[in-house]
């Protein structure tokens, strides 16, 4: 059977892995997939966010995720974030089928605590927020049109999964939601809203903004 990377460098060339994918096919080989065992509830991290601890915010959290007794696959998510520098929990679960969108809790950021994971059958975890506008978005007459209008508007995570539909084959796409604006307390200026297909054993094949409205 192919590796989730040779997979999906024949699938197509729209979808590019996010670094916290590319993260999680070296991490599954030593902990497994990301399931919903890996859902962790907060215990009290303010020793962590504490000016006077003399332990980084990322090993404490790990530490007293370890001492509250959260599952070896809660712990194991929460290394594979740390890794990628995105210091975190996973929170919520939400399956649907063979694949999962998830809520991660980033609790030592200033503004946006929470973002948002698509977790294929294989494991794989895509951080949906990462990048959320790419390079082939902003050559959309969609992107072109938005950004004459709103100019400062850029997109604000978390991305919100908003619903599905079956392909012919016997897949998902699975649309995704995230506001943009100027500010975060201002109006929202627009949405977009991104899809991410899936083959009908649930891996994730490809990305593509459908439309900015």
């Amino acid at each position: 059977m192919p590796t989730l990377i040779s997979r999906h460098l024949f699938s197509c060339a729209v979808f590019t892995f996010s670094s916290l994918a590319a993260m999680q096919v070296a991490h599954a080989r030593e902990t497994g997939p990301i399931d919903a065992r890996a859902v962790w509830q907060e215990r009290s991290l303010s020793a962590c966010r504490s000016e006077q601890s003399s332990t980084a915010p990322d090993v404490c959290l790990l530490r007293t995720m370890q001492r509250s007794g959260a599952r070896p696959q809660a712990i194991a998510a929460a290394r594979m974030l740390v890794k990628a520098d995105k210091a975190g929990f996973i929170s919520a679960w939400r399956p649907l089928g063979k694949v999962a969108p998830a809520t991660v809790t980033y609790p030592f950021r200033a503004n946006t605590n929470e973002g948002s994971l698509l977790i294929g059958s294989d494991g794989a975890a895509i951080d949906v927020d990462e990048d959320s506008v790419r390079e082939e978005d902003r050559a959309t007459p969609a992107w072109h049109a938005f950004a004459a209008a709103h100019p400062d508007a850029v997109p604000f995570a978390p991305a919100d999964f908003v619903g599905s539909t079956a392909t012919g084959d016997g897949g998902q796409r699975l649309l995704f939601s995230t506001p943009l604006k100027s500010c975060h307390a201002c109006a929202d200026d627009g949405t977009l809203l991104v899809a991410y297909t899936l083959d009908k054993a649930g891996v994730v094949l490809e990305r593509e903004l459908l439309t900015i409205k």
